[in-house]
């Protein structure tokens, strides 16, 4: 609620609002004896911080008076969501369009002056960021463990990633690993497909993170160095190699599919990449991919037929040598 209309009952809706769109009215009574409360109000939504799993809980809305300080909105958000106002922090998310859209966080819990001055008001809902522990409340902002779970949760987005099956342990989904660096990836689920030979995953990642921290932290769900896997990402049904190691998350969509293939990232003087499909005349499907091989500019095509036979997994196909 932003504003009790009792004192504009001679202007029309259309003056209220100012403007077309979805709009939501509050009808409230009273009794004859009773008055009406002015509402000059700000819309919020709050979500709670789990420190203990990291988890960022659902957004509530609730709505706070412009004139209230930061202590009276901790007050009222403490009796809301049975939590303690006293050691509690808010923080709050900011949007910055400088340098490409980006979404940080502020603390605002210690601020002076009232909501009207520390909020930007427009008609949207500002997001805060709660949590209630007397240990991460006394520590520095950067330091605090809110910080990290509500800095990653605003600077996230989702992959869904193909994986090989890893030879090496098996990785499972966890609570919110934090290092010292913050939080890079989180994984969300994990199921193996395709007859135990692909392992799907949703991960949960830093986009300020580059191409090739992201790989770092493939690696021990692959069970191979970084040099030894590419990353590809899916569009419309075609493999695009993502190059470029030092290059951001920052522009993939959350949501996009991408895919990792065993092979060398990269390239030695003298050598390409080859992606090696099957044909087949005769097949509906008249064409399927095999794999993809590095092979030496000055390689014989014989020599590269032989160099396929040794490889376990087409051994069973006869190949012209001639």
């Amino acid at each position: 609620m932003q504003q009790s209309f009792d004192e504009f009952q001679h202007q029309t809706i259309g003056q209220i609002v100012g403007r077309a769109g979805d709009y939501c009215l509050f009808l409230e009574t009273r009794k004859e004896n009773e008055t009406f409360k002015k509402y000059v109000g700000i819309n919020l939504k709050v979500s709670v911080v789990d420190l203990s799993t990291g988890e960022v809980g659902p957004a509530k809305l609730v709505t706070g008076e412009r004139s209230w300080t930061v202590e009276e909105l901790k007050q009222h958000i403490g009796e809301l969501f049975n939590i303690k106002s006293s050691c509690m922090r808010i923080v709050m998310e900011e949007e910055k369009y400088y340098f490409g859209y980006n979404t940080s966080v502020r603390d605002i819990s210690d601020v002076g002056g009232t909501l009207r001055e520390i909020l930007i008001i427009s008609r949207r809902y500002k997001q805060l960021y709660v949590s209630s522990d007397p240990k991460d409340y006394q520590k520095e902002f950067k330091d605090s463990l809110i910080y990290k779970f509500v800095d990653f949760h605003v600077s996230s987005i989702l992959l869904n990633i193909t994986l090989p099956l890893a030879p090496g342990p098996e990785a499972t989904p966890t609570t919110t690993n934090v290092t010292k660096r913050g939080i890079i990836m989180k994984i969300i689920s994990m199921n193996e497909e395709n007859n135990g030979k692909e392992r799907k995953i949703q991960v949960q990642v830093d986009k300020r993170i580059t191409l090739a921290q992201l790989k770092e932290e493939l690696v021990l769900l692959i069970g191979v160095p970084p040099t030894g896997f590419i990353v590809y990402r899916i569009s419309g049904n075609k493999e695009y190699e993502m190059k470029g190691l030092d290059k951001t998350l920052q522009y993939i969509r959350s949501g996009s599919e991408l895919i990792v293939r065993l092979g060398r990232a990269v390239l030695q003087k003298g050598e390409e990449r080859i992606k090696l499909y099957l044909l087949q005349v005769n097949n509906t499907e008249f064409c399927k991919y095999m794999m993809e091989s590095i092979v030496a500019n000055g390689t014989p095509v014989r020599e590269f037929k032989k160099q396929l036979l040794k490889k376990q997994k087409y051994k069973e196909l006869t190949v012209s040598l001639n």
